[in-house]
This record gives structure tokens, sequence and C-alpha cells, in this order.
């Protein structure tokens, strides 16, 4: 092996531009493969990550009702119809562990030592949130039932808003305001800063990057007269109970089920699945590009290894008449093979690791879902199986130059040298 890396390094020195440009097309295989392949196995890993977190444990309960469309079929439709006195009847099942309201404001502007931000997603959200959705604290502490009850103006944002409101310093005990409204600024103290639940649960709960306490944002509304109500309830559930509890829920708001409305639940592992499928269809999609790629760099192989056997006529003959044996001849062809494989393959997977975070995330944010960033850079099991395709294809298409050197006569193959 090190006789034939020595003479495939004289090859290179002798023919560079050939020899260079075949190395590229591997490498430009072996770089687009290792990208296919770990957009696959990060997002996968991501989805599995949120699936075993949340995925027999979370639900989220609703009311609705089922409507005949015109022609055929049926549409299932969710009514505000939930009240805070169900999220307290939730609370009471044996196999729930928590349950929490989470009322999402949208586009929410506030104030903050003069300046006006607006927040994407906001919400309003009870006691039990913090602790079901498992948010990990940065500083400060989640508000209390207390704060709930007594719609203290508290708030907590999250490490990203708190990174560009307050950049390098805390953020705990500062204010911000969400305007006048005809009874005096309305200030909220931040009281914790925290990171928010993976993005992934998007199709399932929003990502919200300020927290209220419910009821505490609408200073308009009376609660004396008038009872808010709510789309969803969310439960977290004991381990391996999660459909055991939704019919719970069928059974504790029962009295919800009145004029062909039911009771019904809503897993994470359903959203999951509808992501797992177009992840599924754009890796297939990218794999064709992948597989062409690859072929390309083979056939880029078998064209070189070609050429070199007929420069070489004269020598193989003449290591047949020394005394080589075919065997010998087709393992230095293949060793070549391999060199050109492995250079190809470094120089894919350098490209790779420098470019797949940025490229990575372009390609979910435009092709597939945006919420799908930041998964990572090369996976280490893409990086490994992009080089083994490599090698795989460059020793398969080297075969058959290496059969052709094999069986030339000695005395003819001197000859035509």
């Amino acid at each position: 092996m090190v006789e034939t890396l020595k003479f495939t390094l004289r090859i290179l020195k002798k023919r560079p531009l050939r020899s260079l440009l075949t190395i590229l097309q591997v490498g430009l295989g072996v770089w687009i493969v290792a990208l296919i392949l770990s957009l696959n196995f990060q997002a996968a890993g991501s989805l599995e990550g949120v699936h075993s977190t949340f995925g027999e444990t979370l639900a989220k309960i609703s009311v609705s009702r089922t409507e005949e469309i015109p022609g055929g079929g049926q549409v299932v439709s969710s009514i505000s119809n939930l009240r805070y006195d169900d999220l307290v009847k939730l609370l009471q099942g044996e196999h729930i562990d928590q349950a929490f309201i989470f009322q999402e404001l949208w586009m929410q502007r506030i104030i903050v030592e003069g300046l006006t931000y607006s927040v994407q997603t906001a919400a309003e959200t009870t006691a039990h949130y913090g602790e079901a959705m498992g948010l990990e604290l940065v500083e400060g502490h989640f508000f209390t039932q207390a704060d709930e009850e007594q719609k203290n103006r508290v708030v907590l944002i999250s490490d990203v808003v708190a990174a560009q409101l307050f950049p390098g310093q805390s953020a705990l005990g500062k204010t911000i305001n969400l305007g006048d409204f005809g009874e005096g600024p309305m200030e909220f103290e931040i009281i914790g800063v925290y990171k928010p639940h993976s993005p992934l649960l998007e199709f399932f709960i929003s990502q919200a990057h300020l927290l209220f306490p419910l009821g505490t944002t609408r200073v308009w509304v009376s609660y004396d007269v008038f009872e808010p109500s709510y789309q969803y309830i969310y439960i977290k559930t004991q381990p391996g109970r999660l459909y055991e509890a939704v019919e719970e829920a069928r059974v504790l708001l029962a009295d919800r089920s009145v004029d062909d409305m039911e009771v019904n639940g809503e897993y994470v592992k359903d959203s999951n699945r509808f992501l797992s499928e177009q992840l599924r269809t754009v890796s297939l999609f990218l794999g064709a590009f992948a597989f062409i790629a690859v072929l390309v760099s083979a056939i880029g192989i078998l064209s070189i290894m070609l050429v070199s056997v007929v420069e070489r006529t004269r020598e193989i003959g003449l290591r047949q008449a020394l005394g080589a044996s075919k065997r010998s001849i087709v393992a230095q062809i293949l060793n070549e093979s391999l060199v050109f494989s492995l250079a190809g393959s470094i120089l894919g997977l350098l490209a790779a690791y420098f470019t797949s975070p940025t490229l990575l995330n372009a390609i979910l944010a435009e092709v597939f879902y945006s919420r799908l960033a930041d998964v990572g850079g090369l996976h280490p099991q893409a990086a490994l199986l992009a080089a083994v395709v490599a090698i795989a294809m460059g020793q398969l298409f080297g075969l058959y130059p290496a059969w052709q050197a094999a069986k030339l006569p000695p005395v003819e193959a001197l000859r035509e040298g």
C-alpha cells in the first residue's frame, strides 16, 4: 500500500490537473452526501428528543364540533368553550400531574427605557406551565398561583429577549411597559429569565418569549361580569398514562359535551409525525441529488483509472512478464482508486464540517421548516457513511479498469506499449 501511495503521488505530480479534478469530483460528492445525511440525522434526532420528552406525557384538551361537508367528508373545528374552572377539574384527575392554560398574545408591543419593541410571540399562562414544559430558568423564578390569582404584574422573558433588551446585565427587577390604556402605564416587573421550549413543538404549542400570569394584560376586561373562555387546556400526565388521562378528561368535562360538541385530546406525537413525513420527503428528494453527485464522482474515478491503464500498458505488461499475478495487478489499480477516494473524502468532509451549520439551517428554513433551524452541524455518523459510500463506489467503479489491466496478455501489452 505504501508503494502504491508513492506511485499514485507520482501520477499526481505528472498529471496534476487531471488528478486534482478527480479528487474535487469525489470531494463534491462526499460533501453533498454528508450534508444530506446530517440533515436527516440531526433533524430526526431533534424530533426524537421532543418525542421522548413529551410524546407520552403531553396532550391538549379541546371542545370540538364535527360537521359534514357537502359532497362527503367531515371537518372538525375546535371551539373556545373551556373555562378556568375546567382547569381546576382536570387537576383532580388521577393520571394528570399538571394542567395549564396557554393563551397566545401575538405581536406584543413593549416599552423598555423609552424604546418600543415588538415581540412576535407572547402568552398569558398559568402557574403549572413552567414545570409541565420543563422550562430551564437562567435566573429568577417562575410566577406562583398567588401571582396568578391576585393578577400581579410580573413577567418572565426569554434569554433571547433578555440579551437584546439588557445586554451584559441582569434583567431581574427591571420593568417592561405595555403602554397606557387610560389607567396609567402597565408596568410589569421581570422576575425570571428562561430558555424557551423546543421550537419543534410549534405545531402543538407556540414558543413564547414573554410569559404573563393569566389575565394580567387584559385591563379592559371585567372578570366580574365576563368569564373568559379558552380553546385549549394542556395536561401533563404520568408517564405511559397519556390516553388514560385524556379519557379521564372526557369524563371530568362531560358537561361540555352538549349540542353536538365533544371533548377531544390532541397529542405531540401526531404533530411530530407530520414533521417526520415532511423530513422524509425532503430527504428523499435531496438524496436523489446526493446519489447523482456520488455517481458522477465514481465515473470520474473510472475515467482516470481507464486512462491510467492505457498510459501504463507497457509497464503492466512488463510486470506480468516478470511474474506479477493478475491479482496483484488488480490490487494495484484498486489501491490507486482508493487513494483518490480517500483524498476526495477528506476534502469533502472538511468542506462539510465548515459549511454544514450554515447550509443546514438555510435548507431547513427555506425548503422545509424554519423551526428546525439550529439542529447542529456535521453529524459523525453522516460523515462516516459519506466516506464509506465514496470509497465503496470508488472501488466498485475501479474494478473494470483493474480487470482490463489484469487480462492484458504480457506480449501484446509490451507490443502496444
